[in-house]
């Protein structure tokens, strides 16, 4: 599985692309997005949008995992960064991405073990978990691969709780077939009990004087 992990930003939207093979994820690549404050805003969107296009060509993502945006005291901010998020979000649309959103202390919380995780504690686990040499930068890519790293994480366990769930399911039906043969037998030999005492019955009538 190729996932393409985003951290969505008008003026950086950091990306990493994970690969997962059963238990293992490694990167493939990663980068930023960078636009500049005196562009317009609809060439920052595009220029977002044909980056990440150009990424998953490259690529071949199947998986999109992004971080969800939260309005709290800097609206201004916030606003920006759903526009960003919009951008990106079409881009993997238009290429047919299944779509994963995490908020920032979800993220943390898969890859770091604990939400309050700091960007440098993120930075390490993700440097640690994909195997790389360095810690990857800029912060908004180290952010993108740990997005990624979060969704591969979540999937495979979802994965082996419905393979939990159906080893039990199909555990019970053999139970269930097990109980109706026992049963089955049980009612034959009774029937067939219930014949034999019938003949012996019948037999002892014949021969009664």
């Amino acid at each position: 599985m190729i996932i393409l992990g985003i951290d969505p930003g008008l003026a950086h939207t950091g990306w990493g692309i994970v690969e997962t093979r059963g238990s293992l994820c490694r990167a493939r690549a990663y980068g930023c997005v960078t636009t500049k404050a005196s562009d317009p805003t609809d060439q920052r969107l595009g220029m977002i949008f044909s980056e990440l296009s150009r990424a998953i060509e490259a690529y071949h993502p199947t998986q999109l995992a992004i971080e969800k945006v939260f309005f709290g005291e800097n609206t201004r901010s916030a606003l920006a960064t759903a526009h960003a998020r919009g951008a990106a979000i079409v881009a993997c649309s238009q290429a047919g991405l299944e779509m994963g959103e995490y908020t920032p202390m979800q993220i943390k919380q898969a890859v770091v073990g604990t939400g309050t995780a700091d960007k440098r504690q993120v930075a390490y686990m993700v440097r640690t978990v994909l195997a790389l040499d360095h810690d990857p930068r800029p912060d908004h890519a180290a952010d993108a691969l740990a997005a990624a790293v979060c969704h591969a994480n979540l999937r495979r366990t979802r994965e082996l709780s419905l393979r939990a769930a159906g080893a039990q399911m199909a555990e019970a039906e053999r139970a269930q077939r097990q109980l109706a043969r026992e049963e089955a037998r049980e009612v034959t030999a009774a029937a067939t009990a219930a014949n034999v005492a019938r003949m012996h019955e019948g037999q002892v009538r014949r021969t009664a004087p």
